[in-house]
């Protein structure tokens, strides 16, 4: 199983201490998502298949509808077929949770991550 392959691979000589490390990481990359109303930064990372027509487009203009919040695009381009976007972001969390479900829901978008800084009051 590629999960035990990866765990042993990374030190984990059991099992479950490798299960609850992964638990914990899926809920500290998502907790932000449901916590109340913050302002913070964010990059927002996608892996996408730019042969699907027109996504370019619609990843450009959802940066455009959220033009107050993104600061700043990277892209770059994996191979054939696949490229990365890096989008930085700065507002508040409802917003940041916006625009990734808006990029999340196109299709050939392959993987999308958000990581998350809540600024200090």
């Amino acid at each position: 199983m590629l999960f035990d392959k990866i765990s042993t691979s990374m030190g984990y000589t059991e099992r479950s201490r490798a299960i609850q490390a992964a638990m914990r990481n899926f809920i500290s990359e998502f907790r932000w998502s449901e916590v109340p109303e913050s302002t913070g930064s964010a990059v927002i990372l996608l892996i996408y298949n730019h042969e699907v027509g027109g996504l370019d487009e619609k990843i450009t203009d959802i940066q455009h509808a959220f033009r107050t919040l993104v600061s700043s695009t990277l892209h770059i381009h994996l191979d054939e077929t696949r490229c990365l976007a890096i989008i930085v972001a700065r507002g508040s969390s409802a917003d940041i949770k916006k625009i990734s479900e808006k990029l999340a829901s196109l299709r050939g978008i392959l993987q999308l991550k958000v990581d998350y800084f809540e600024h200090s009051a």
